[in-house]
């Protein structure tokens, strides 16, 4: 009984084996006609490489897949070369029994076709031919760079130009630092040489080694590339004519009584700044700043003259932001600080001066300003701080305070 079910199943297998072969013949036919109209750029799973570094030379493995189909035995794998004559002969031979050859080919240009066997070993089909070619990897060498580095606080154009072999117009250039890759804005070679020009907004300090990489794959490492800052810090120390704005509150206006300095401006007034700037990266400086001021408010009247004084001084947290090769900087300042008021008093035409009166305030300050250096290291120095006094009387004066200065920097 069991040999004549064995029996059966051969006869069945038999029947059924041609029908089923014809089949996957068909469909991988269909998708090899249909893949012919694809380029080999936007096919990539028929033709890829590798490169295999075990060597003491690196080898180029190309790869050619297909799409799998059941019910094959193998595959026969034939490449060919297009020689000097125009014509085709036969480079390579693989037989195989996935879907895909390997082979390590020299430069020029072949074509291949598949021959697929199926279950009995019997040629089932033979694709069409396809070609590709197999474009020269040249082998990049980096003997030097210079400069040896950037310096950020430096005004400089940030190119670096490479030298050594085969560095090539469509190879990629960057500066790697771990996972890092800081890429030039663009660059030029002529084989021998590189240059490139990098954009400041994308330099970060550090340590980096110089890479390129031809196409193919074959790269090249050289270092230690260094970007950072020849100064560790800025010390900014200026001085200039900051006179007063008042905006609203108790001394100024919104007062149910007659404010002792109602005038929309008063022109005495001095500031000094002195800034310590340790951080400085691609997107800013940050720091902190210290600034004092005198301010002399006066406002007469018929009968009487309203006088006094303001003293500030504030600690602020500063952000810089450098334009035009560091020729030029918006900074913005945020802080805290004490206003003192002096010598407030009322002189009468007639009678004796009021006792002077003084106060202590805390005072908190917004600042934006703009720096040019027409000559480093002096500098023109420009802007306006906010100033609110926490007074225990309501309403809390506020006012602006306009500055013109020049510094220097060290």
């Amino acid at each position: 009984m069991a040999d004549k079910r064995w029996v059966f199943l051969a006869g069945f297998l038999t029947l059924c084996l041609p029908w089923v072969m014809a089949q996957a013949a068909s469909a991988l036919q269909e998708e090899d006609e249909t893949e012919e109209t694809v380029s080999d750029a936007e096919s990539p799973r028929h033709l890829n490489y590798y490169i295999d570094r075990s060597g003491d030379e690196p080898r180029f493995i190309q790869r050619l897949t297909w799409e799998e189909s059941s019910y094959i035995l193998r595959y026969e794998v034939i490449v060919e070369r297009l020689g000097l004559n125009g014509r085709y002969s036969e480079a390579e031979r693989a037989s195989v029994e996935e879907a895909f050859a390997e082979f390590s080919l020299t430069a020029g240009r072949y074509r291949y076709r598949i021959e697929v066997y199926d279950l009995l070993d019997e040629l089932s089909f033979v694709t069409v031919w396809r070609e590709f070619e197999v474009i020269l990897a040249t082998q990049p060498a980096l003997s030097g760079f210079s400069p040896s580095g950037f310096y950020l606080d430096e005004d400089t154009a940030w190119n670096l130009t490479l030298r050594g072999q085969n560095l090539l117009p469509e190879s990629e250039y960057y500066l790697v630092q771990g996972n890092t890759r800081i890429r030039p804005r663009s660059h030029s070679s002529d084989g021998d040489s590189a240059r490139l020009i990098f954009s400041e907004a994308s330099l970060a300090p550090g340590k980096y080694s110089v890479y390129a990489r031809n196409p193919g794959g074959l790269d090249a490492l050289l270092g230690t590339f260094t970007i950072g800052f020849r100064k560790p810090f800025d010390l900014n120390i200026s001085l200039g004519y900051a006179p007063v704005i008042p905006l609203y509150g108790l001394l100024f206006r919104d007062s149910d009584v007659e404010a002792p300095f109602p005038d929309v401006f008063y022109p005495l007034g001095a500031v000094a700044r002195i800034s310590v700037v340790p951080i400085k990266r691609g997107w800013g400086y940050l720091g902190a700043e210290i600034s004092a001021s005198y301010s002399y408010l006066e406002h007469k009247r018929e009968f009487y003259t309203s006088k006094a004084s303001f003293l500030s001084t504030h600690l602020a947290f500063l952000y810089q932001r450098y334009f035009f090769r560091r020729a030029f900087s918006l900074n913005a300042s945020l802080g805290l600080g004490l206003v003192t008021l002096l010598n407030f008093h009322y002189e009468y035409q007639t009678g004796p001066s009021t006792e002077d009166q003084m106060g202590y305030y805390i005072s908190p300050i917004l600042g934006l300003s703009a720096t040019i250096f027409i000559v480093r290291p002096f500098f023109i120095h420009a802007g306006a701080d906010f100033i609110q006094i926490l007074s225990p009387e309501a309403p809390l004066p506020g006012f602006i305070r306009p500055f013109l200065a020049v510094g220097i920097q060290l």
